[in-house]
């Protein structure tokens, strides 16, 4: 069983992931902002959009699920997987009496499920106040052991939430915005975003307690304005430098408006 992910959209514009095998093809969050992309790009990512499983939403923010996106998914029966604490709000800003009365949805609770090869968890994480916000911990079996596959996205600190990343096989997390840009370009909302340096700071202490390195991490939904890839990759290296650390795994950064490179998490 070979297993990969990839992004095809990562920044506030939208944010929409692909994690996938020969067998199950799972997308975490379609925050697409038209019907014709949320098409397109699912299409060319599954060949036949009926070859997904299933849509993951993390949260309600419109770049993470919209209207749009919802719309396509309805249409090719593709059912929609949400926390069941979201239901009411998803159904408050969503489905008016004359809207997506065919949408496939489907709660799931904060136990562990299953969806095709995978074991789902999730993982409540910071955002904003109106907002409840889930994390992934993915596991599936490869070859007679366990593959972990972390996900993690729109959240301001990581209190408590290190033990989830020791030992990921890949790790998926936000990198959004440097203080320095942020200072420049000021962002209220930026302050529910995780910063670089608090990036390097979790991804430097799930290192220390791990037995064994991730096989790559990506950094994700980097702000346009607020960040560059280049600040995000010079806070993990110095990170990893400060504490005599080497790092040991690839560092991959989303582009925001283009389908990342595909990453082989196992062969």
């Amino acid at each position: 069983m070979a297993l990969y992910f990839k992004t095809l959209r990562s920044s506030s514009s939208g944010n929409c992931l692909g994690l996938w095998t020969e067998q199950t093809n799972v997308i975490i969050d379609c925050g697409l902002n038209s019907q014709k992309l949320c098409r397109a790009l699912l299409s060319q990512h599954a060949g036949a959009i009926e070859n997904i499983n299933a849509v993951l939403v993390s949260h309600l923010h419109q770049d993470h699920i919209n209207y749009s996106a919802l719309r396509v998914l309805e249409q090719h029966g593709i059912t929609v997987r949400i926390h069941e604490s979201l239901v009411s709000k998803f159904k408050d800003k969503f489905a008016a009496p004359d809207r997506f009365g065919n949408l496939i949805l489907k709660p799931f609770s904060s136990t562990a499920f299953n969806l095709g090869e995978f074991t789902i968890k999730p993982v409540k994480i910071p955002h904003s106040p109106q907002h409840d916000n889930y994390g992934f911990v993915i596991h599936c079996r490869h070859q007679g052991r366990g593959i972990k596959i972390v996900i993690m996205t729109d959240f301001y600190n990581w209190d408590g939430l290190a033990e989830h990343f020791i030992d990921a096989d890949f790790i998926y997390v936000e990198a959004n915005h440097n203080p320095g840009l942020l200072k420049k370009y000021p962002n209220p909302n930026s302050h529910y975003h995780m910063k670089n340096e608090a990036v390097a700071d979790l991804l430097c202490s799930a290192r220390k307690l791990s037995k064994r390195r991730p096989a790559a991490v990506m950094l994700g939904h980097l702000s346009k304005e607020r960040n560059t890839r280049e600040l995000a990759v010079e806070a993990i290296n110095h990170t990893f430098k400060r504490n005599n650390m080497r790092q040991d795994f690839e560092l991959h950064v989303a582009p925001p408006d283009c389908a990342s490179q595909e990453i082989r998490i196992a062969d």
